[in-house]
């Protein structure tokens, strides 16, 4: 900052009052300073009153002489006294203006105002005391005018007394001005050196960092030694400015005690010097605290530009690393702030220079140290530039972060969602395979097979499948939330980016900051949550699967338990229907040797043979029906596909049925061959024998259709030779190949063990 000692008070001529010259005629002053007499105008009166006196006092020659004389000595004082009274004014108003505002100088100020004043009332006197000496002259009264002499020679000599006194005060006023400015050129030293003492801290935490970072240590290091030296150059004119302070309160002091006007001139110009002298520590203390600040921008602007630099170079591998094409367009973004990083710490260091190299002439100069402040604040205002780039560069990481965590988590949650559909599909399965479980498990329970433990594994595992479908569910759910609020976060990083590009000071570009990387590690635990959640989605979806498997698998045991009962049942019935076929087939034919024997007419014989060897025919077909559903349920009995025991068991359940139509064939024949009109008596109950009989003409239709005649099969059971009614599950055939019995039953035991 500039300050300018004030050298004196306008107006004022550094000659003491005695030794100014009086050269007042010619001018005319205002009434209010003091009324002062035109030379001239006095001359030209005194001529005529000696012209008169000459005339009417011709006696008295001397008297006349003396009063012109007397007459000038009272004009002289008259004048002299204005002449002092003036310079009190303008004296006066010099203290005034120089010590405006000082509670210091009001003391000072009001004496000289006082003397002042006094000086113009002297002045006055004097005045009235040479208007009376001409009024005396007139009437000739030498004694009068020399009287009035005395009162201006007394009325001059307190004006010049009050004079001194205002001019001794102003010197005061001097001093005390002097004393301020040295203090404030003290204080602004200070101020300097604060300064320079945290452009010292800033240095030694760039030189800390660039440590820690391994990058620039030497020259970091050595501009926190330049600025250490000037901090200390600072501090000692600091300190030298502060001494001048001490000087000029001693000759502050030294002005209010003053004897005399010498004196007080000589401490105010002691206090003055000081006040120069503090005023150029002050220069140098600023100078040095500039420069320093200068240097400390430079290696701010350097660290930004190359933090700009490698935060470019992070935003370009995310960039690359992903293929997301956000970050890619982020990377391209980053470009500018990183060039506007380097061209701000180009110019940094072009104005640290400068500042430096324009020091030394203001060093010399001692003035002011604008110049280099200029300097400076360019650098600063190039490494403040610099840094507001860096942190954009920097806010480009985050952004082009947020936006590869954006890209993924949508994949992730779309992922989950189709983990949830699948594990959905899965848990359908499993209830599809505990139906089916259910279903055969009711037919294993029909033919006599226990499939309880394996039908409820069937229901455990769909309820798991079930279970795990759900959780992969809300699960996906979750993934999704967190998806949106990963887009959310991403969000608030751009418009940090945003508020970045618009800000104006450094707290507002930190805060910015903040905001993105707070924004950016948010989105990354939302990420995390949503991975989290689309693992479990996706264990869910196996758990299904392997549930759907397990339920799949028992539903098969189930199956396969029932098909192997069924066709052990079926080759039973089979068996035993080929049995009872056979038997009828031995009966009709020993009928038919009855009927032969008999006196019956050759036509019935004939037919009676005809209908035996049909009922042998059926019984032929019973029996290699049978032998099918033997193979069959043989080998649905080593299947180990559920399916292809289902398939074996259908086939032997299709052989049972074809073994009891021509079971029940057989017994037809067997009735026709003993002849409706000839009824031996047949161990049947009435009922059905009128039922068989009721038939004849639908079992025809059924045998000639190859139909399905179960629904007659236990009324023409009864028919058969050792028939009874009952129901074919509750009847042990007495079979008269052991052998076949007892591959029966080994065919049963093995099912059962299956």
């Amino acid at each position: 900052s500039r300050h300018h000692l004030r050298n004196g008070f306008p107006g004022k001529n550094d000659s003491l009052p005695h030794e100014e010259p009086n050269n007042l005629e010619g001018k005319n002053e205002s009434s209010d300073q003091c009324d002062t007499i035109n030379l001239s105008q006095v001359t030209e009166k005194e001529k005529k009153t000696v012209e008169g006196a000459s005339v009417q006092a011709q006696d008295e020659p001397n008297d006349a002489t003396e009063i012109q004389t007397e007459l000038k000595k009272v004009q002289t004082a008259k004048d002299e006294s204005a002449t002092a009274a003036k310079e009190a004014e303008t004296t006066k108003n010099s203290a005034v203006s120089a010590g405006k505002g000082l509670d210091a100088a009001k003391e000072a100020i009001k004496t000289a105002e006082a003397a002042a004043d006094e000086a113009k009332k002297e002045a006055a006197i004097a005045e009235k005391a040479a208007k009376d000496a001409e009024a005396a002259e007139k009437e000739n009264n030498l004694e009068n005018v020399k009287s009035q002499v005395k009162i201006a020679d007394e009325a001059l000599k307190k004006a010049k007394s009050k004079k001194n006194e205002a001019e001794i005060a102003a010197e005061l006023v001097k001093a005390v001005v002097a004393k301020e400015e040295a203090q404030k050129a003290s204080d602004e030293a200070h101020k300097a050196y604060d300064k320079a003492q945290e452009a010292y801290t800033k240095a030694q935490k760039a030189s800390d960092e660039a440590q820690k970072a391994h990058a620039n240590v030497q020259q970091a290091s050595k501009t926190k030694e330049a600025v250490e030296t000037l901090k200390n150059n600072a501090e000692t004119a600091a300190n030298k400015a502060k001494e001048e302070v001490g000087k000029a309160e001693t000759a502050e002091t030294g002005a209010k005690n003053a004897k005399d006007l010498d004196e007080a001139k000589q401490k105010a110009t002691d206090a003055e010097t000081a006040a120069k002298d503090a005023k150029k520590e002050q220069v140098k203390a600023e100078i040095a605290a500039e420069v320093a600040k200068a240097k400390v921008a430079k290696e701010e602007a350097d660290a930004a530009q190359k933090k700009a630099e490698a935060a470019k170079k992070i935003v370009d591998k995310i960039a690359q690393d992903t293929k997301v094409p956000e970050a890619q367009r982020e990377a391209k973004l980053a470009t500018q702030p990183a060039s506007k990083a380097t061209e701000a710490a180009t110019e940094a260091g072009k104005k640290a220079q400068e500042a430096e190299e324009s020091s030394k002439e203001a060093e010399e100069k001692a003035e002011t140290s604008d110049a280099v402040k200029g300097k400076a604040d360019a650098a600063e205002k190039a490494a403040g530039e610099a840094k507001k780039a860096s942190i954009e560069t920097e806010i480009a990481i985050e952004v082009a972060k947020a936006e590869v965590l954006n890209a993924e988590v949508k994949k992730t949650a779309q992922e989950a969602e189709k983990d949830a559909t699948e594990a959905k599909e899965q848990a359908e399965k499993a209830k599809a395979a505990a139906e089916e479980a259910k279903t055969h498990g009711e037919k294993a329970e029909k033919v006599g097979e226990s499939t309880k433990a394996h039908s409820d594994k069937a229901q455990q595992e769909n309820k798991n499948a079930k279970d795990a479908s759900e959780e992969a569910e809300n699960r996906a759910v979750d993934a999704l939330e967190e998806a949106y609020a990963v887009e959310a976060h991403l969000a608030r990083t751009k418009n940090a980016a945003e508020s970045a590009k618009s800000a104006t000071d450094m707290s507002e570009l930190e805060k910015a900051k903040e905001e993105a990387i707070d924004a950016a590690n948010i989105a990354h635990q939302k990420w995390l949550k949503a991975t989290q959640a689309a693992t479990i989605a996706k264990e869910k979806k196996e758990a299904a699967k392997v549930a759907a498997e397990k339920a799949q698998t028992a539903a098969n045991v189930v199956k396969d338990k029932a098909a192997k009962a069924e066709a052990k049942k079926a080759e039973t019935e089979a068996v035993k229907a080929a049995v009872e076929a056979r038997a009828a087939a031995e009966e009709a034919k020993q009928e038919a040797a009855k009927v032969g024997a008999s006196k019956e007419p050759q036509e019935t014989k004939n037919k009676a043979n005809v209908e035996a060897e049909a009922t042998g025919n059926e019984a032929k077909k019973a029996e290699d029906a049978a032998e099918e559903a033997k193979e069959a349920a043989k080998k649905a009995n080593e299947a180990t596909d559920a399916n292809v025991a289902r398939s074996e068991a259908d086939k032997a359940i299709a052989a049972a049925k074809k073994a009891k139509k021509a079971r029940e064939k057989a017994a037809y024949g067997l009735l026709k061959t003993k002849n409706q009109y000839v009824l031996e008596p047949l161990d049947i109950s009435p009922e059905s024998a009128d039922n068989i009989t009721s038939k004849e003409e639908q079992v025809k239709e059924e045998m000639e259709d190859q139909g399905d005649e179960d629904s007659n099969e236990a009324e023409v059971e009864e028919a058969l030779p050792n028939g009874s009614g009952a129901q074919e599950e509750d009847v042990n055939l007495e079979m008269d190949d052991e052998e076949e019995v007892e591959e029966v039953e080994e065919n049963v035991a093995n099912n059962q063990q299956t």
